[in-house]
């Protein structure tokens, strides 16, 4: 673990393993804890990279910053420039793979591959609703970003029926909860959730030259495949792609990496090494 300079912010960093590069960016209000379960499983066969953005856990977090899917998409870049990395595998999950969108979009030459994992180009009324009550939580009381009932709305609309049940999930409230408290900020975290409600990202997503591939679950509520008249879900990223691909995890939530953590790592090296 360490930090790294990245012009105008310090960032948290962790990398693991050898080989092609995998940056992993994180979503909204969980920091790098978003690939705790998958991290050491791709460090086995990839050098892979962790971090907080900006404005989480580690990282710094500036109280006057224009936070937003492109900025933290140029602050990824800014990460492969100062660990002097010219091409790098992209996965991203929930946010952090609207970010990625952006990523593959923007900077095509420095992706060499990149995964979408239960993401959104554009929200649909009841996307951006979800993410009004996490607002609405916060505006009663800055301390909900770290409160009990932020913790407990987002563990069921993240995490799959069955993952809830079974004995690995029995204390997946508390352990949201804590990684809340470790990893947020309210006007970060304010920020995010009005950037994924405003963001129209179907322009960059129809940019995206590299191989990409859609990787969601069948049970995600929170970024449905199918976003509504109004939106564009994860299936319309995959219908859009110049180069893509897609695979549903049956009985999958949102969280991914949580809930599905071996067919979620398993499919997303399988393409990594094919796309090498």
């Amino acid at each position: 673990m360490a930090t790294i300079d990245i012009g105008d912010a310090s960032l948290w960093i962790e990398q693991a393993g050898a080989g092609a590069p995998v940056l992993q960016i994180h979503g909204a209000g969980f920091g790098h804890h978003n690939f705790t379960p998958v991290s050491p499983i791709l460090a086995e066969q990839f050098q892979v990279i962790d971090y907080d953005q900006r404005g989480y856990g580690g990282s710094d977090r500036p109280e006057a910053f224009d936070y937003g899917i492109e900025a933290w998409a140029d602050d990824a870049v800014r990460v492969l420039d100062a660990l002097g990395i010219e091409r790098a595998h992209v996965h991203g999950t929930s946010m952090g793979g609207m970010v990625a969108v952006v990523v593959a979009g923007k900077h095509q030459s420095r992706v060499q591959s990149v995964v979408v994992n239960c993401a959104a180009a554009k929200l649909g009324r009841r996307g951006r609703l979800t993410f009004q009550n996490w607002i609405d939580l916060v505006r009663l009381d800055p301390d909900a970003v770290a409160s009990r009932t932020l913790a407990e709305l987002i563990s069921w609309t993240a995490l799959s029926a069955t993952y809830l049940d079974s004995p690995e999930g029995a204390g997946a409230v508390d352990a949201v909860q804590e990684i809340l408290r470790a990893t947020n900020s309210p006007t970060p975290f304010l920020a995010a959730c009005r950037a994924m409600q405003e963001m129209d990202l179907r322009d960059w997503v129809c940019r995206i030259a590299c191989p990409a591939l859609v990787l969601g679950g069948d049970q995600d509520v929170m970024t449905p495949w199918d976003q509504g008249p109004d939106g564009a879900g994860q299936q319309w990223i995959a219908d859009h792609l110049r180069r893509g691909e897609t695979w549903v995890i049956k009985g999958g939530g949102h969280s991914t990496p949580f809930d599905s953590t071996a067919e979620h790592a398993e499919v997303v090296t399988r393409f990594f090494r094919r796309h090498g």
